[in-house]
């Protein structure tokens, strides 16, 4: 069988674990095409998994006709550029990592965009729908377990080690509510069924004080309330000083889910004269390392059969919405109604 041609744009460090996860993990697939401006990043992939074609220019890779589909893993703020130049060049099956865009008005551009030149596969890399005891969760609740969904809980913290790249990575990331939450929010309502109706916030800079002069904050909460009537509450953090941390709750009338109460690292409980010690997981990869492979044997998947994605371009676009809402609630502490 004929494998399934991907082009990757971007090979920083999530890009190169997509790279890789084609090159190696996927047998139906195929790295044909890598892009990236570093120098040292095209030499390395292309010595290591010899891709037949090796560009510093994005529109050129998006010009290979022989290419089934493109993946998309630059820098959050060129998402749009490059998804709407890739539509308009003659890609049919695009996949891009979160966020959609940078603002409404580039969501807006993307959907219209993407519809005028009928590309048939878009998938926005909510990687987190792929995770086993995530699966689990949507499944248990859909099945009734514990009757009607009356609230979530999500907790989402960073390791305490990165305030120097979080300083140069914050503007063009959208920073903590926009860019880190967004996985909350597509969680949120997929978990649910619903989809938010109100969002309030707060939140501000406890621990990496260089954060304020670029505008972002390193700690929030965020409550909102469902169409459905069901209440949601979402803390993160970017300083956690024992690990990455990652838990979800989904509390109903008739019982509770949980997930990730301990962020263990394994199975292992160290115990000695100091008392019981838990190893937690030190990075986000650690801690959903199987699902990125898994969102892109998804995407080769619908492109071979030529299925619908699970996390498609109204789940992207309606998380940038929620976002920019949550953005609005805490930066003024105030409530807002999505539309």
């Amino acid at each position: 069988m004929e494998k399934i041609k991907l082009g990757i744009i971007g090979l920083g460090r999530l890009g190169r674990k997509h790279a890789e996860n084609i090159h190696y993990r996927i047998p139906k697939a195929e790295l044909t095409g890598i892009c990236s401006t570093v120098e040292e990043e095209l030499d390395t992939i292309k010595n290591e998994m010899n891709p037949k074609y090796v560009t510093k220019d994005y529109q050129e890779l998006i010009g290979i006709e022989e290419l089934d589909g493109v993946v998309i893993a630059s820098n959050s703020a060129l998402h749009c550029e490059m998804i709407c130049e890739a539509a308009k060049a003659g890609v049919k099956n695009i996949f891009c990592e979160k966020p959609l865009g940078m603002s409404l008005e580039e969501i807006d551009l993307i959907k219209n965009t993407l519809e005028e030149h009928k590309v048939n596969i878009f998938q926005i890399g909510f990687n987190r729908r792929f995770d086993k005891s995530v699966i689990e969760l949507k499944k248990k609740i859909d099945e009734g377990y514990i009757g009607k969904p009356i609230l979530i809980r999500m907790v989402n913290r960073d390791p305490k080690t990165m305030e120097e790249f979080l300083v140069k990575f914050s503007p063009t990331s959208g920073g903590l509510v926009f860019d880190m939450l967004i996985h909350d929010y597509d969680l949120a309502r997929w978990l649910i069924g619903a989809d938010a109706e109100t969002v309030y916030g707060m939140g501000g800079v406890f621990a990496f004080e260089g954060l304020k002069e670029v505008g972002d904050i390193d700690n929030c909460i965020i409550t909102m309330s469902f169409d459905n009537g069901a209440m949601g509450f979402m803390e993160t953090s970017r300083n956690s000083t024992y690990g990455y941390h990652v838990e979800i709750e989904v509390f109903g009338t008739d019982g509770c889910l949980r997930m990730g109460s301990l962020p263990n690292k394994d199975r292992v409980i160290s115990l000695n004269k100091n008392g019981a010690n838990i190893e937690c997981v030190e990075w986000f990869y650690d801690f959903w390392e199987p699902t990125f492979e898994a969102e892109l044997r998804h995407f080769v998947d619908c492109i071979e059969n030529n299925k619908k994605p699970i996390a498609d371009l109204m789940d992207g676009y309606k998380a940038v919405q929620w976002a920019f809402a949550a953005k609005e609630a805490v930066a003024n502490r105030t409530v807002i109604k999505l539309k």
